[in-house]
């Protein structure tokens, strides 16, 4: 009887080898699993408060706007209301910066997603440029041929505002999907170059309006 008990305690031993290398895998694959998860809620939380930031942008940029535009003009000429403003349009213009370097470092941008997000960029900088220049919001374009001319931003149909509006709109929806996780470091560089390159200084009007066909 011992003998045959041993036999098959023997038969059994690969069963319970397969077993425990069957418990082992799961747990491994198991925690893989749930590492990866969570890492993507986390990201996915993070893309969301970007999304946040954003529109925390957007809506500073406009109070700095209708604070300026409103202005008695007496106010325009006073170094205290404008330098108030101006650092405020500059934090903008700064979280705008920090934001960039993020969607160039997490996600994979094409180059027209590159052209359009340096539009926006210079589109927001029109603001700093205008009150520094004592105007109102403007911005110092080439426009259907011709070589440099300062446009308007106020009514709902001029172009900068239109074009900006499309621009907001295309920004936030890149922020809402979710972010890359094997973005390299030389393409976020290649990227970030193209977005913050000085040649949509004069030309991010005529590049957003094509780019995103608006009608203007």
């Amino acid at each position: 009887m011992g003998g045959t008990l041993w036999v098959e305690s023997v038969k059994a031993v690969p069963n319970l080898i397969v077993a425990l290398i069957t418990l082992i895998l799961g747990w491994l694959v198991g925690n893989q699993l749930t590492a990866r998860l969570d890492e993507r809620k986390k990201r996915r939380e993070l893309d969301l408060l970007a999304l946040g930031v954003f529109y925390e942008i957007y809506g500073e940029f406009f109070a700095v706007w209708k604070m300026w535009s409103n202005a008695p003009k007496s106010l325009h000429e006073d170094d205290d209301f404008r330098r108030t403003l101006l650092d405020r349009s500059a934090e903008t213009e700064g979280k705008l910066e920090s934001m960039l370097v993020r969607l160039a470092s997490e996600r994979k941008l094409s180059d027209r997603d590159c052209t359009l997000l340096g539009c926006f960029r210079q589109a927001v900088q029109s603001l700093r440029e205008s009150m520094r220049e004592k105007t109102g919001l403007r911005s110092r374009v080439t426009w259907q041929g011709q070589q440099l001319v300062a446009i308007s931003w106020y009514g709902s149909d001029a172009p900068p505002y239109l074009a900006f509006k499309a621009l907001a709109a295309f920004a936030a929806d890149l922020l809402s999907r979710s972010s890359d996780l094997d973005t390299k470091a030389e393409t976020a560089y290649s990227s970030l170059r193209k977005i913050t390159s000085s040649r949509l200084e004069r030309t991010w009007l005529e590049e957003a309006s094509k780019l995103l066909a608006l009608e203007v």
